[in-house]
């Protein structure tokens, strides 16, 4: 009977997984990116399954990876909240209104990219998109730069993106991880040798 119960918990979680990524795959446009203040407010304000550092590991992770950073993200989530099976359903759910809409796109789309109206209402998505953008960027912030270590590693990983536009966010992540890594071991090694 237990057993029956939580079996019956697991695919509601699913199920509500499957539903928030749906949604989240929807009511996206802009790419992976713009979708970082739908997960927090799906998974870490909403339902609490992940916490809200969580997501700024998951979005770093997520850029490194081949493929989508939208698939690659609810990938992630998922996995972290409920494994392989909820990693799936996530990209299932998150997949599955952008095959929708290219298939329907796909059958009117000479008329649909000529249409005035479509073409103004895109831009107003772009611009809605790019204040959620800023908006996710404050909060991750606040939440992750927190001394002067990740301040001046902010700075120079802003410069080399503006310095250099087409370097692979790969390498800034990489490289980023390393000297957080260096530097964290200098200062515990110096904190461990001012207490002997």
């Amino acid at each position: 009977m237990e057993e029956n119960e939580q079996n019956y918990s697991y695919i509601r979680k699913l199920l509500t997984i499957f539903l928030a990524t749906l949604k989240i795959g929807f009511f996206t446009f802009g790419g992976g990116l713009a979708m970082i203040p739908m997960i927090q407010n799906e998974f870490a304000d909403k339902r609490r399954w992940i916490c809200e550092e969580d997501i700024s590991d998951i979005i770093a992770v997520a850029q490194t990876l081949p493929g989508m950073v939208a698939v690659n993200v609810s990938v992630l989530a998922g996995f972290r909240i409920g494994g392989t099976v909820a990693a799936v359903v996530a990209a299932f759910g998150c997949i599955l209104p952008s095959f929708a809409v290219l298939c329907v796109i796909a059958l009117v789309y000479s008329a649909f990219i000529e249409n005035q109206y479509v073409r103004g209402a895109l831009r107003g998505i772009s611009g809605a998109v790019i204040a959620l953008f800023v908006s996710a960027l404050v909060k991750l912030f606040k939440r992750n730069i927190a001394d002067v270590w990740s301040i001046a590693l902010f700075i120079a990983a802003t410069a080399i993106i503006i310095i250099f536009p087409g370097l692979n966010v790969f390498f800034i992540i990489i490289g980023g991880g390393f000297i957080g890594f260096v530097l964290y071991f200098l200062i515990l090694g110096r904190a461990r040798g001012i207490r002997k």
